[in-house]
C-alpha cells in the first residue's frame, strides 16, 4: 500500500477537485466525511480539511476531533478548514463586510515557509467566502495576505498544519498546485 493523505469533507463543492489535484501529484488520497475520521495509520501522511457551505459561527457547524491529527501530521485547511482551525484553537473568525467571491491576487507572500515555497506575490488565486479570519491565535503566523484578506494563508508554529483562505485546488488559483505539492 501507498503512502496516502486523507481529505475530510466539510460539504465543499471543491473536495472532489481537491482529490483529483492530489491525485495529479501521484499521491493517492480518500475522501471521508468530517464526522467519520478513519484510523490514522502509518500510511497516512497527511490530513486535508475542505472548504464548507457553513460558517464556523454556526453552533450547528461541523465540529471534528483533531485532536490525534493537528500537532501529530501534517494538516492543511482550505477556507472553512482554515477558518476552523483558527475559530476553534484561539483566532477569530467574524461575517465579511462583503462576501469575498472569485479572483484576488496574493499582495504578500513569505515563500521562506515550507508551505509556500515558490510561490509569488501577485499570483492569483480564488476566494469563496462569506466569513474571514479577523485574528490567529498567538502561534500561528501569516504567511500570504491579499488587498482585503490579511489572513489568506498561515502556519502553526513549531507544527506542519497550514490554512488558508483560497482554493489552491480550483484551475484560478494559478499557483495553488505548488502549494499542495509542497504540502505532500
Amino acid at each position: 500500500m501507498h503512502q496516502k493523505i486523507i481529505i475530510l469533507d466539510f460539504g465543499s463543492q471543491y473536495t472532489q477537485l481537491i482529490a483529483r489535484r492530489i491525485r495529479e501529484l501521484n499521491v493517492y488520497c480518500e475522501i471521508h466525511p468530517w464526522n467519520k475520521i478513519p484510523d490514522i495509520d502509518n500510511l497516512v501522511v497527511g490530513v486535508i480539511l475542505s472548504g464548507s457551505p457553513f460558517s464556523v459561527l454556526d453552533k450547528k457547524s461541523p465540529s471534528p476531533d483533531l485532536s490525534h491529527i493537528k500537532g501529530e501530521l501534517p494538516l492543511l485547511g482550505i477556507c472553512f478548514g482554515a477558518q476552523f482551525l483558527s475559530h476553534n484553537y484561539g483566532g477569530e473568525v467574524l461575517p465579511s463586510s462583503t462576501r469575498e467571491y472569485g479572483r484576488a491576487m496574493i499582495s504578500r507572500i513569505n515563500s521562506n515557509e515550507t508551505i509556500s515555497k515558490g510561490m509569488t506575490s501577485g499570483s492569483q488565486v480564488w476566494m469563496s467566502h462569506g466569513d474571514t479570519i479577523k485574528s490567529i491565535p498567538d502561534n500561528y503566523s501569516v504567511f500570504a495576505s491579499t488587498e482585503d484578506v490579511e489572513v489568506a494563508g498561515y502556519s502553526v508554529n513549531g507544527e506542519q498544519t497550514y490554512g488558508v483562505q483560497f482554493h489552491p485546488e480550483v484551475y484560478h488559483s494559478t499557483e495553488g498546485k505548488v502549494l499542495l505539492k509542497n504540502f505532500i
